[in-house]
């Protein structure tokens, strides 16, 4: 018997390791999460998934719960998938898209889209792959989540991946997520009005994901979604939406945003990005050796140095994290930090920071910590 919601039932997915981050921005939105394994559960009224998509900064991902039914084999599968309503999310014309992702299940994968296809009477269904690692989905894509006898089957309302924003065009040699930028920030405790700084700002994503953030800015506000080719999907309502998210919207940032680089090509790209998300940031090319706090009193200190990986030579990076390490504890004394560095002990090691708060995350697929410091000793 297939169990459908009476309420919005919404999984919004985090980025790798960033679930506290989600979790306490949708609870300062008011939107009550629960936060589970790879994201935070939402229920709410209709338009909900909307709103966790123009809102959250943090979330990769807005899913919205179908229903849930048991499929201890194929037959059952089948009928529960052909007794689930989807006629919120589908006209019954396109050929929707499954993404499978299966736990203890008794359902062998490879069986799912021929089931789906049975089920709604089409000549075959596409294939996504995880969710989480596609940035664009084009039409009508579905999860199927088999866990043990357990199918949940969710629309995605994203569409493209929440990180694409919309203002970063371009991107520097190394880039950072703008959701990964996102969920540093609040993790960090940026309150939007503290100065901020970043010594090696590349394309200068954690200053405009900050400045947003300062300005009370909807992320979504420049941006189309899946759920806006759904077939209830209501236009006027939508409008209403994006228009009260942007008269709450502040004119300009309440906070200072300092971006330093080595790099003039990056600052560059800085600019065109900061001018595309309707910023001025105060930009300048500084050696990190160098490098003096540019306002005076205390504020967040945030970088994503160099791996290794993509820029510069695995030997150069010693010296260059040793040097950051100096300037933080010369130049900023008693302001917090939030490094985002390889995994790396040895690396870490050179910075020579003490009592530093460690939480491993992942970017760009790569294993990376999130360190955390309040002062440098």
């Amino acid at each position: 018997m297939t169990s459908i919601p009476k309420k919005e039932q919404v999984f919004a997915v985090a980025p790798p390791g960033l679930e506290p981050a989600l979790e306490a921005e949708a609870a300062a939105l008011g939107l009550a999460p629960r936060r589970v394994e790879g994201g935070v559960e939402l229920e709410g009224p209709t338009g909900l998934h909307q709103e966790a998509n123009l809102r959250l900064r943090t979330a990769s991902r807005v899913l919205l719960r179908l229903g849930t039914f048991r499929a201890p084999d194929v037959g059952a599968l089948t009928r529960g998938l052909g007794e689930l309503d989807l006629s919120s999310v589908w006209n019954g014309q396109e050929t929707p898209r499954l993404s499978v992702a299966a736990h203890d299940s008794r359902v062998p994968t490879n069986a799912v889209p021929s089931a789906a296809a049975r089920a709604w009477r089409l000549s075959s269904v596409g294939k996504a792959g995880p969710l989480d690692e596609e940035e664009e989905s084009e039409g009508l894509t579905l999860l199927l989540r088999l866990e043990g006898v357990e199918c949940t089957v969710s629309a995605d309302t994203s569409g493209a991946s929440l990180h694409r924003r919309g203002y970063r065009q371009e991107i520097g040699r190394a880039p950072l997520r703008e959701t990964l930028a996102a969920g540093i920030l609040e993790l960090a405790g940026y309150d939007g009005v503290e100065p901020l700084v970043d010594p090696m700002c590349g394309s200068g994503t954690f200053l405009i994901e900050g400045a947003w953030k300062s300005m009370r800015r909807a992320p979504g506000l420049e941006r189309t979604f899946a759920f806006e080719h759904f077939p209830r999907f209501d236009a006027a309502a939508w409008d209403q939406r994006r228009a009260r998210a942007r008269a709450e919207s502040l004119t300009a940032p309440r906070g200072s945003f300092h971006g330093f680089d080595i790099n003039a090509g990056a600052l560059g790209t800085a600019r065109r990005n900061a001018r595309r998300a309707g910023l001025t940031l105060a930009l300048e090319r500084r050696d990190v050796k160098t490098l003096d706090a540019p306002v005076p009193g205390l504020g967040l200190v945030v970088a994503n140095p160099p791996y290794g990986k993509r820029v510069g030579e695995g030997g150069e990076l010693p010296a260059l994290y040793r040097a950051l390490g100096a300037t933080l504890r010369r130049s900023f004394q008693g302001w917090r930090v939030a490094l985002l560095v390889p995994d790396d002990e040895a690396l870490i090691r050179e910075l020579g920071l003490k009592e530093i708060k460690s939480l491993r995350v992942r970017n760009g697929g790569l294993r990376c910590r999130l360190l955390m410091a309040s002062h440098f000793l």
